[in-house]
């Protein structure tokens, strides 16, 4: 039986930092899991360490472990660093990834820095998921939306200033861990600071072996200040942090040298008991830089390079840029004492450029000339977009709204690179285009029973191209093997969705089950086109971005909360996914059914907590698009930790067997 086990220290250290907890009322629509102050519903008020440590597999947990323990989500996994999510099927430009509302897109041709990369739980406040083609507050989507609220001040604390300090060691890759948070708060000023430097080896399996390309090293810090010139509004200014480097990705045939991005952003808010102003502009830049100077050609094709040195033929240096520059104001207005409306406008203009050099060396061969090509155009998109949202009061157990949204979508090719690229396949590309995208939904919620909440939801929405979809140029794509090349002529992907879920709550059960399906047409997916030769020397082939007949995805969710005595909690997460194309083949990178639990016992200063993942076998594949049946495991996982209080210091320490 393969195992892969890590033990892991925690040592945190708090200064003044007893912080209150504050409770607050969400609408029973709204998945939101808030890090610090978390309820789930309007009626379901949830304790904070409660859920917490349930969503976290230790207390230095990455990002990519919170959120696997969320609704719906899996993850793409290309190394131990930099998981790409994925809600119900949906991935990549299907979804709406923003941070504080923020739009943010990822500088890396392959995918290979998703925008939750770019930041670490010590940074987050709330993560709020909506699903399917609802999600659009921040932009038209198809498969929902994410967004990373980034952290508040702590005006909890009992005293001005506050400081804690963590390290954590975990064994499996001599990792370490240090966290720290520190901030200062009176009557009108709030100041945060918080950030993360993680530093990993290579991991090394059960057995003892190790996963060549596994390490990664970065850094991150958040600098958050707020200034309350009344008690009705605030001023909000965050600049956030984030630097990768010798990030390895052992199923990829390149690593990254470098990945930094940096986020800048000023926000007014002034809120009354029945209305509330909100406006914001940001900025933020992504420089990304995937390097394969390490790499033997032979180990990505055998997986042991056997000591014979340089294989590379080809050797690639791949940087790319992203800027994208946004502002929104928002406008929440009563309508009357049971109906209020919500207004959104927005726009940002995003930047983005990927190049690609190539350096040629056969053995026993001069050198060639160095080539270069554009994998992303420089290129300009621009959208603008109004939202808007009318809520109604039916009665005391029910609650209907309508949102719809439109985008103008604009594209703009900064050089004549694209075009002189494109024109051997016999494109002719305008300078500018556009696009229109439009979505509609509704939603509907009752209380059945006391105990027994209802909610339906049904919409239509549609989504632009990604860049890589409509202009990548020769994108090396490991999974299948195969080359891609966008498609400048694309149409819009469209959908339509209706998720229905039904809510149990009473005496410390909580129950929530959910059913959601999706029916997709102009579905944009790579086609194998065998009239475009590959450029790659390990290819299977080329693949040209196409939009086809349609997809369907189904997916369903049952979660599990209960305190059956004070102290003793239990969590279950079980989630389902299946996609198939129009033709009835599988639609690829489909999870199989998981289930997760998770048993805790508190007793004063002491916590105990074991885990268990299990993963049915995935057998539904779709082999022409590389992929392969997987097997079945389940996974045991045990921690515990201990709290120690002198005077206004706390020191948490806990120990924790992973697998």
């Amino acid at each position: 039986m393969k195992r892969t086990l890590f033990t892991f220290f925690v040592l945190i250290l708090s200064l003044k930092s007893f912080a209150q907890q504050n409770k607050e009322l969400y609408g029973i629509l709204m998945d939101t899991i808030r890090l610090k102050e978390i309820t789930v519903s309007s009626t379901i008020p949830l304790n904070n360490k409660q859920i917490e440590k349930f969503y976290k597999s230790n207390y230095f947990s990455t990002i990519d472990n919170l959120t696997a323990h969320l609704d719906g989500v899996s993850l793409i996994k290309r190394g131990s660093y930099a998981l790409e999510p994925q809600l119900n099927g949906f991935s990549g430009g299907q979804l709406n990834i923003t941070i504080s509302g923020m739009k943010m897109f990822g500088a890396c041709t392959d995918r290979m820095d998703p925008i939750t990369s770019y930041i670490e739980p010590v940074n987050l406040k709330s993560i709020t998921l909506e699903q399917g083609t609802n999600g659009s507050v921040h932009g038209n989507n198809v498969g929902g939306s994410v967004d990373l609220s980034l952290q508040d001040p702590d005006r909890g604390s009992l005293h001005p200033f506050y400081s804690t300090v963590s390290y954590g060691y975990e064994s499996i890759s001599a990792g370490s861990n240090v966290l720290f948070s520190t901030g200062y708060t009176n009557s009108k000023w709030e100041w945060g600071l918080n950030g993360v430097y993680r530093k990993n080896d290579n991991y090394r399996d059960g057995k003892g072996n190790e996963i060549r390309f596994s390490q990664f090293e970065k850094t991150n810090i958040h600098n958050v200040i707020r200034f309350l010139p009344d008690s009705d509004s605030y001023f909000r200014t965050d600049v956030l942090y984030d630097y990768a480097k010798n990030v390895g990705y052992p199923a990829l045939p390149m690593d990254v040298s470098k990945a930094t991005a940096s986020i800048f952003s000023l926000e007014y808010s002034r809120s009354k008991p029945a209305s509330e102003i909100k406006a914001k502009i940001y900025y933020n830049s992504v420089y990304h830089v995937m390097d394969d100077s390490y790499r033997d050609s032979l180990y990505f094709l055998n997986g042991d390079s056997g000591n014979q040195g340089d294989s590379v033929i080809m050797r690639m240096d791949m940087p790319g840029w992203s800027n994208t520059f946004g502002s929104y104001m928002t406008i929440l207005l009563p309508v009357n004492s049971r109906n209020k409306i919500l207004i959104k406008a927005d726009n940002y203009i995003n930047s983005s450029l990927a190049e690609m050099t190539m350096y040629m060396h056969f053995v026993g061969k001069p050198v060639e000339p160095p080539m270069y090509m554009q994998t992303w155009p420089d290129i300009m998109r621009s959208v603008t977009g109004l939202y808007i949202s009318y809520s109604s009061v039916l009665s005391s157990n029910s609650r209907l709204s309508v949102n719809g949204r439109i985008d103008y979508n604009s594209d703009k090719l900064k050089s004549a690179l694209a075009n002189e690229q494109f024109s051997v396949f016999n494109y002719t590309l305008s300078p500018k285009s556009s696009q229109i995208t439009k979505g509609l939904n509704l939603t509907f919620q009752s209380r059945i029973l006391k105990p027994l909440v209802l909610s339906m939801q049904a919409g239509f929405s549609e989504r632009i191209p990604t860049v890589s979809e409509k202009f990548g140029f020769y994108l090396y794509n490991a999974y299948d093997g195969y080359d891609y090349v966008g498609n400048p002529f694309l149409k819009t992907e469209k959908s339509v969705s209706g998720r229905i879920g039904l809510t149990y709550f009473e005496n410390g059960l909580k129950i929530n089950l959910s059913q959601s399906y999706n029916y997709l047409w102009d579905y944009i997916m790579g086609v194998t086109n065998t009239t475009i030769p590959p450029m790659n020397f390990y290819t299977n082939g080329l693949r040209a971005y196409n939009n086809l007949s349609g997809a369907r995805l189904a997916s369903t969710d049952l979660q599990l909360m209960y305190t059956p005595v004070e102290g003793l909690s239990l969590f279950m997460l079980s989630k389902y996914t299946r996609g198939a194309l129009a033709s009835g083949d599988p639609l690829p990178l489909i999870p199989p059914l998981k289930n997760t639990i998770s048993v805790s016992y508190e007793i004063k200063r002491f916590t105990i907590q074991a885990d268990n993942e299990t993963s049915f076998s995935q057998n539904r594949i779709n082999t022409q698009y590389g992929e392969t049946t997987t097997p079945s495991f389940s996974i045991f996982n045990i921690k515990a930790s201990y709290h120690l209080m002198f005077s206004e210091t706390m020191i948490d320490l806990g120990f924790g067997v992973s697998n």
